[in-house]
């Protein structure tokens, strides 16, 4: 009850002794169930849209397979360059070592990007719930 009450929602019990017990779970509309990859990034774990996530490619730690473009870098991916964003610098994390990564290729508001990780785990159902409006203008965040 508790944790449903901690997402805006309602628990309520009828009982009519010899006729059973209804339970009625509500739950507000601001909430959505997604299917999501699950990752993790150094010491910390993620969940990225599954609909968004067109490819998964991994990369080798000893690879070369990363180039730069104006200082910034990108992956070919069948002739074409794909800009890439690493999770754990774009976040402040501490940068991984020699091991392989992962680039999940993103396709949102009609651009494509490399969003590289350290691991793809698995997926899942997650509940999306908005953000406090104190967060509204924070953009690293969704």
């Amino acid at each position: 009850k508790t944790n449903i009450e901690n997402i805006g929602g309602a628990v309520s019990v009828d009982s009519t002794p010899g006729e059973g017990t209804v339970w009625r779970l509500t739950i507000p509309l601001t909430l959505a169930i997604i299917q999501a990859l699950t990752v993790d990034c150094g010491e910390q774990r993620y969940v990225v849209p599954q609909v968004a996530v067109l490819e998964l490619v991994f990369i080798d730690g000893n690879s070369t397979k990363i180039e730069y473009a104006s200082g910034a870098p990108v992956y070919r991916l069948r002739g074409k360059l794909l800009p890439l964003v690493r999770l754990d610098r774009a976040l402040g994390l501490e940068v991984g070592g020699d091991q392989g990564v992962y680039i999940m290729v993103l396709q949102a508001d009609g651009r494509r990007f490399g969003l590289v990780v350290d691991r793809v785990l698995n997926t899942e159902e997650v509940v999306v719930k908005a953000l406090n409006t104190r967060f509204k203008d924070i953009g690293l965040y969704a």
